[in-house]
C-alpha cells in the first residue's frame, strides 16, 4: 500500500520554457538568442546553482560578466523566472485531494531563486509535507543522492512509495531504489497509473 507520493515540479505541478530566459537576457545583451541558450543549458555556474555551491549573487555576476548583461539584480531574478509559463491545475486539485491521504514530498532539481519565486506564487509549503530540492541537499536527479535524501525524508520502505516526474530517465533511476515510478506524459494517464496502484485520487 502506497503512503508517501514523491512529485516533480517543473512540467509536472508548473510549465516552462526556458527559452524564455535566453529571449529576456538578449534585450540587454550584445548577444544573440541562441549563443544564449546554449550558454544557458551549459553554464558550470547555473549547474554549481542547482546544487547550492554558489549564491544567487554569485551566478548574477557570471551571467552579467560572460553576457555582458546590462541589468541589476533585481531586474536579473526577474527575467530568471520568466521561465514559467503556468500552473498545471488539474494536478494542483490532485494533489490537494491526495494531501488527506498521503505524505506529500516535492522532489526537484531547483534553484533557490526559481523555488522562492514559485512557493510565494504558488503556496508550495501549504501542500507539501517535505521538500527534496537539489539546491539544498547538493545533488541533483538522477543522482542517487538526491532519492537516498527523499527516502529519509518519507521515512517509509520505498515500495510504499510512488514518484511522479516527466523525464522517464529520473524515474527509471529512482526504481533502481524499489521506489514505484510513473512517467507524467499527461494528466489523464495519471490517473488511470494511480488507480492501477490503488490510490484514491
Amino acid at each position: 500500500m502506497i503512503k508517501v507520493v514523491l512529485c516533480d515540479l517543473g512540467n509536472v505541478i508548473v510549465f516552462f520554457d526556458d527559452k524564455k530566459i535566453a529571449h529576456g537576457f538578449a534585450k540587454f545583451s550584445d548577444k544573440d538568442e541562441e549563443y544564449i541558450h546554449k550558454f544557458f543549458l551549459n553554464s558550470m555556474a547555473r549547474k554549481r546553482f542547482d546544487v547550492g555551491k554558489i549564491t544567487a549573487k554569485q551566478l548574477f555576476a557570471d551571467f552579467k560578466n560572460k553576457l555582458n548583461l546590462k541589468i541589476g539584480f533585481s531586474q536579473f531574478k526577474k527575467i530568471w523566472c520568466s521561465c514559467f509559463t503556468g500552473v498545471n491545475k488539474d494536478m494542483m486539485q490532485l494533489l490537494n485531494k491526495l494531501k488527506k491521504n498521503y505524505k506529500l514530498v516535492l522532489l526537484s532539481n531547483t534553484d533557490e531563486i526559481h523555488f522562492t519565486y514559485l512557493n510565494n506564487k504558488h503556496h508550495l509549503t501549504e501542500i507539501f509535507d517535505d521538500f527534496v530540492l537539489s539546491y539544498k541537499v547538493g545533488h541533483m536527479k538522477p543522482s542517487p543522492g538526491i532519492y537516498l535524501h527523499a527516502l529519509k525524508k518519507a521515512r517509509e520502505f520505498p515500495t510504499k512509495v510512488v514518484y511522479i516526474d516527466d523525464i522517464k530517465t529520473f524515474v527509471t533511476a529512482s526504481k533502481l531504489f524499489g521506489i514505484k515510478g510513473i512517467h507524467y506524459t499527461n494528466f489523464e494517464k495519471l490517473k488511470k497509473e494511480l488507480r492501477r496502484l490503488n490510490i484514491n485520487a
